[in-house]
């Protein structure tokens, strides 16, 4: 039910609350209906109803159904109530008409200031009679939570204590709610190592679930507290800019890889080794945007590069993009994709996406704090680029890689990799140095090239190429230059497990993504120990 703006920044301020706190609850119960009425805070009352599954009739006057469930609140002195079967309570008018809209059981909690006054209700309202003690006293404790935000708000004066007020609130909360949780995420982490049937297996995994999300909304909500009282800062410190990068990739790269995704690492050799500027804030940008393309990409790939462009100011501009083969946006709602509080994507039966709506909006302003800019393009079905602009200053002018471009001049190198950008990205970085390259896509194509010229220095090969085990090509490859050690250095995804003989079957195994330090001192160290010193 939709609000008019009574123009007072309390009530904007609730309203906020009520928002995110029916989308949390909305993660956290399956129940039908979910409704938020607060009365008594202004002229208007706030009312909020979420519908998780439109089993409902809801067929009347919203306010009549909050009116309703509002009295039996009262009629039980204002105290939570559970009615597990609206058949078996005594009959009142109320009970009567929830009834008459499908309404099998609900729970209701008061939310009442410090002195007792009620200012409404939240309840969960169900047709199937799901609900339980334990929901009646996790929904209490959201009601606390919701309560104390409305309290704080009624009492601040100006909008300076407003604002400090709040983030020293949220910083509370943060806190003494991440205590507990350390706690149940260390306890999962060790029910998982334990042995459980599967029934055991599918409860644990949601918990876990369910723990980083609501880790992921308290660091949101902090962050966007931070930066609406403008308390949060930019700091100036040096940093190697491509580690910053790489590492950020590497921490979702696991998870990337158990979806069947590729990720490609393809960044520019101009880039210096140091510059000045605010590292944690570029990872959080980061981490960010690579897990919003993670999120919503089921197949295919997601590249994120990393590129120079023409000094600006006396100043290193860079340009950090990511691109995914998801699911894409419809351009009607591209343009709200960094909003707060917006979510683009509705999910669906495969999919379940949630989230805070906040990530993306707080890059936007990282981004902008910084004087940088943030931009997008997107189609629906065939994925998604955000750009990440930034100029930061020159610390030092040592290069990234520190070798001379034509540094394996001379060299010919086989790269095979099915996967076509990731062979491109390769290939490119391989032709920088000066390689003369030849590459395939196929273990047939492979196989052809070394039938024609067996001359090669060595071979760089995916681990996995479609319908063909990695030790089999490779032992085929030695057959087609007999007289040398021809050697093959296996790419294989982060968090691979192989086993002694798979990895006896290479001269070395370089982990993807790709970082080009790794890739060229391992081909060096082959290089020098399978040709003679002149």
């Amino acid at each position: 039910m939709e609000m008019n703006d009574t123009g007072s920044s309390a009530i904007r301020n609730i309203e906020d609350a009520a928002d995110r706190m029916i989308e949390l609850l909305s993660q956290l119960f399956k129940s039908n209906t979910i409704l938020i009425s607060v009365r008594g805070v202004s002229s208007n009352p706030l009312l909020r109803m979420f519908n998780q599954e439109e089993l409902l009739g809801l067929d009347t006057d919203g306010s009549v159904l909050f009116d309703s469930i509002g009295s039996l609140i009262l009629l039980n002195d204002n105290r939570p109530l559970l009615v597990s079967d609206t058949h078996k309570q005594p009959a009142s008018p109320a009970l009567d008409f929830i009834h008459t809209q499908g309404v099998h059981s609900f729970i209701g909690v008061p939310l009442l200031t410090e002195d007792g006054e009620s200012l409404g209700t939240i309840c969960l309202l169900d047709a199937a009679g799901r609900h339980t003690k334990e929901d009646l006293d996790l929904l209490g404790a959201m009601a606390y939570f919701f309560t104390y935000i409305m309290n704080l708000e009624r009492k601040l004066e100006d909008l300076e204590q407003r604002s400090q007020s709040k983030m020293d609130l949220f910083a509370m909360l943060s806190h003494e709610i991440r205590t507990p949780m350390n706690g149940i995420i260390g306890m999962t982490d060790l029910m998982m190592t334990t042995e459980m049937n599967e029934e055991q297996q599918y409860y644990m995994e949601i918990i876990e679930s369910s723990n980083a999300k609501l880790l992921q909304f308290l660091n949101d909500v902090l962050d966007f507290s931070k930066m609406e009282a403008g308390k949060l800062f930019i700091e100036k410190e040096p940093f190697d800019i491509i580690t910053a990068l790489e590492e950020s990739v590497y921490l979702f790269s696991t998870k990337a890889f158990e979806k069947n995704l590729e990720v490609i690492l393809n960044v520019d050799s101009e880039i210096p080794l140091y510059v000045l500027g605010d590292a944690p804030k570029i990872r959080q940008i980061i981490m960010n945007i690579v897990s919003n393309a993670l999120k919503f990409t089921h197949a295919g790939e997601i590249l994120i590069e990393l590129k120079s462009l023409p000094v600006h100011r006396e100043e290193i501009g860079i340009r950090i993009t990511v691109t995914d083969s998801g699911i894409g946006i419809a351009q009607d709602k591209l343009k709200l994709l960094f909003n707060k509080y917006t979510q683009v994507h509705q999910s669906s039966e495969l999919h379940h996406y949630g989230g805070t709506g906040l990530g993306l909006a707080i890059c936007k302003q990282l981004v902008e704090l910084m004087g940088g800019e943030i931009s997008a393009e997107s189609q629906e079905g065939t994925g998604t680029k955000l750009e990440v602009t930034l100029y930061l200053e020159k610390y030092t002018s040592l290069p990234s890689i520190p070798f001379e471009k034509d540094v394996l001049a001379a060299i010919k190198i086989l790269v095979v990799d099915d996967n076509q950008t990731s062979l491109h990205v390769i290939s490119s970085v391989l032709e920088d140095w000066s390689v003369a390259v030849s590459s395939a896509q196929t273990a047939g194509e492979a196989l052809e090239i070394l039938a024609a010229n067996n001359d090669y220095d060595l071979i760089l090969m995916d681990k996995d190429i479609s319908g063909t085990e990695a030790t089999e090509l490779a032992k085929h490859m030695r057959q087609l230059a007999p007289g040398r050690k021809l050697p093959v250095i296996l790419l294989a995804p982060l968090g691979t497990n192989l086993d002694e003989e798979t990895k006896a079957q290479f001269a070395s195994i370089i982990i993807k993504p790709i970082r080009k330090v790794h890739l060229l001192n391992n081909i060096l160290a082959l290089l020098k120990h399978s040709k003679p010193e002149s």
